[in-house]
This record gives structure tokens, sequence and C-alpha cells, in this order.
């Protein structure tokens, strides 16, 4: 029997004219799992890259990486009165496909393949105000890819708009969808996964 393979990349892309910005793509490989982050802070530029780095030390430093909604609650309470962001947050597990996400603000996390369909995210903004959070668990099936991207990127694209995803490497088909369907004037950050 062959093990179901997971392949990652992330991109991330600064507003035009910004040598730093406020968009953080995190994936890390547990021995069970991998995890997802996706952070895009308000704004542009060196005070929106601050709050990210933070942001970003925060969850890599969070040692249940399982617990999404534990972490969520924690960044916000962590970040409240701050600048805010939007992010989301989601750990795959190889073996079964399982995937369980939790967002907040104008992330999007959709699946494209034999049941393509986007995750629920919630509105709100991390550190300023947010609706109760929850955890949206379904599964990948074999050939489908996983995309989580921030609000620089559009939403409205399909895989026939971009058929180099099928054949692509994961950081190739990341970075292809930033630079493609990315808006030049916004951060941008794209985590894409295949599973296999």
């Amino acid at each position: 029997m062959t093990l179901p393979k997971l392949e990652t990349g992330q991109y991330v892309r600064n507003a035009m004219g910004h040598f730093v910005g406020g968009d953080v793509a995190i994936v890390e490989h547990e021995p069970e799992f991998v995890f997802l982050a996706l952070i895009d802070v308000l704004g542009h530029g060196p005070q929106a890259h601050h709050t990210a780095v933070e942001i970003e030390a925060f969850i890599r430093s969070w040692s249940d990486k399982q617990d999404l909604l534990g972490l969520l609650k924690a960044l916000h309470r962590q970040h409240i009165h701050g600048r805010g962001a939007v992010i989301g947050l989601c750990t795959i597990e190889p073996q079964c496909g399982e995937i369980r996400y939790v967002g907040i603000g104008n992330a999007t996390c959709r699946m494209i393949g034999e049941n393509s369909r986007h995750l629920l995210t919630r509105e709100g903004v991390v550190g300023q105000s947010i609706r109760t959070p929850s955890v949206e668990v379904t599964n990948l099936v074999s050939g489908d890819l996983l995309l989580l991207h921030s609000d620089g990127v559009s939403s409205h694209f399909d895989l026939d708009d971009c058929p180099q995803l099928r054949i692509d490497s994961m950081p190739t088909s990341a970075r292809r969808i930033v630079m493609q369907f990315g808006r030049p004037h916004d951060d941008a950050s794209c985590i894409a996964v295949r599973y296999a």
C-alpha cells in the first residue's frame, strides 16, 4: 500500500514599493500532521511587518499546533487593541487527508479537485473584533489541491485559469498564484498543498 503524499509550497510578496510587508506564510511538518498558518496584518510596510513578525513568533512558539481554537483565541488576546490581522490556521493529516481549518477575516481557504469548495472563514479582525470561531473539518482526496491565500490574491479564479497548477510543484504553484492573481498594491501570500 502506498501512503498518501503531501506536497507543500508557499510564497509571499510585499506590496509594490515596500521592502517589507505584513503577510506571513508558515508551513511546519510535524510527525503526525502538517500545520499551516497564513497571517495578513492590516496595512503595509514596516508597521505591518513589525506586527507580523510578532504574530509569527507567537505562532511558532505555540506548543500544541493541533489546538487551533486555543491558538487563535490566544492570538486575539495577545494582540487586543493592536494593529489587527486576518489569520487562517489549518492542520492536515497526511495519512487520511483530514483538514481542520479555522479562519478570521478575509483570508481564503479553498479546495480544488473532486469536491471544490471554500472553507468557512468567520468575519472579524484578530486583535480587534472577532465572531466566535469554529473549526471546520473535511477531507482531501487524492489529486486535490488546497490553497490558503490572503486578500492580496483575487479569489475569483479556478483551475481552468491556471492549468499549470495540475503539474507544477507546489512552491512554483504558490508563486504563480501570487504573481498571476495578486494585486500589486497589496501584500499577497499563498500556501499551496497537493494531496496525492
